[in-house]
């Protein structure tokens, strides 16, 4: 309850300072301050410490060096009618000492932990983003998984030789994955289209229970490059038949093809082409694709969950961080009789 009561009050204090410019509050110890930056929050932060960023456009690169929990306001339209989105128009570099991390709902340019040479993120998380592309550290084993879960893509990743990660329940829209070593993608959508290649320079990874389109006219430019790629349990919606004729030195196991002709049947809204992401697409899946499961019982795609996680759910649809959400808000323009200013807020908590 303390922890609610908390978080109201940040919340509070974010919409109506908010009004007028953007604010960033840092929570240490029990103690909340406010900045005008998220720079100089992270600047006076310590470890463990959890920054709550106000809607609005953040024009910095921002520079995380240290163990911090980052909320933004979210990005999703259906949520951030009363405050708007939190964007971050710089790069986010997330450099050594970030490890345990977290980033939540935040609309950005670049994630990049390669640019500073940060060493191993053991346990640091991404949710619930939308960003253009994300470089992960030069060829880190991370001792615990580095996760990445439900966020939008509009452009590339690279994992740049990583190992011990897993990208789960992420929408992946036109951009592809290079380099990626001895990893996990899981519940995916990738709309990549026919637009160069979906997977290059990439070797003993595992895609399980993702749903892949790809309608290339170079069929092997699905897995360019790539050798010891396992595909499992996918949906992929082609006008090759992968299952039937697999890419050479690569795995294809369980994987149900769609021809492209029939590729918008697949979702409840989607034209069968478009690989642009928007968010009025509906990604849910229609018979009888919502019958397919993975191995662990679950429906492939973003709305499926993968056993191996901790505490594993579905896709949340309106991205919302884990935080209590301001779904309306009222300020009066003036004052009452009694010289008091009306302010009314509807907030709900959000279950994970």
């Amino acid at each position: 309850m303390k922890k609610l009561l908390l978080l109201i009050t940040v919340f509070f204090t974010i919409v109506f300072t908010g009004q007028a410019q953007r604010r960033v509050i840092l929570h240490h110890q029990g103690t909340a301050s406010m900045y005008n930056t998220i720079s100089t929050a992270i600047t006076a932060s310590a470890a463990g410490d959890t920054i709550y960023i106000s809607a609005g456009n953040f024009i910095e690169n921002l520079h995380i060096n240290k163990e911090l929990t980052i909320f933004g306001a979210g990005h999703h339209p259906s949520t951030t009618a009363a405050t708007g989105i939190t964007e971050v128009s710089g790069a986010i570099y997330v450099r050594a000492g970030a490890i345990k991390g977290k980033i939540e709902g935040v609309y950005c340019d670049d994630i990049d932990m390669a640019g500073y040479n940060a060493s191993d993120l053991t346990g640091y998380t991404i949710s619930r983003c939308n960003m253009r592309n994300i470089t992960l550290p030069t060829t880190i084993t991370f001792s615990s998984s580095f996760i990445v879960s439900e966020c939008i893509f509009r452009g590339n990743i690279n994992i740049n030789n990583c190992t011990t990660y897993i990208f789960e329940k992420n929408i992946i829209s036109t951009g592809y994955v290079q380099n990626a070593k001895f990893g996990l993608f899981s519940n995916n959508i990738f709309l990549h289209g026919a637009v160069n290649y979906q997977c290059y320079n990439c070797a003993e990874c595992t895609l399980e229970s993702n749903i892949i389109y790809y309608n290339g006219t170079t069929t092997a430019d699905l897995l360019r490059n790539c050798n010891n790629i396992t595909l499992h349990k996918n949906l992929i919606i082609s006008d090759y038949d992968y299952q039937t004729n697999p890419i050479a030195d690569n795995t294809f196991t369980s994987n149900q093809i769609v021809a492209a002709s029939n590729g918008a049947s697949v979702f409840t809204s989607w034209d069968g082409t478009t690989t642009i992401y928007a968010y009025d697409f509906d990604l849910h899946l229609q018979a009888p694709y919502d019958a397919i499961n993975g191995d662990d019982g679950t429906q492939i795609g973003i709305y499926g969950t993968k056993d191996n996680l901790d505490n594993p759910t579905p896709y949340k649809d309106n991205c919302a961080p884990v935080i209590p959400l301001i779904e309306e808000k009222t300020i009066s323009r003036t004052t009452n009789t009694d010289g008091d200013l009306p302010i009314q807020f509807k907030i709900s908590a959000q279950n994970r």
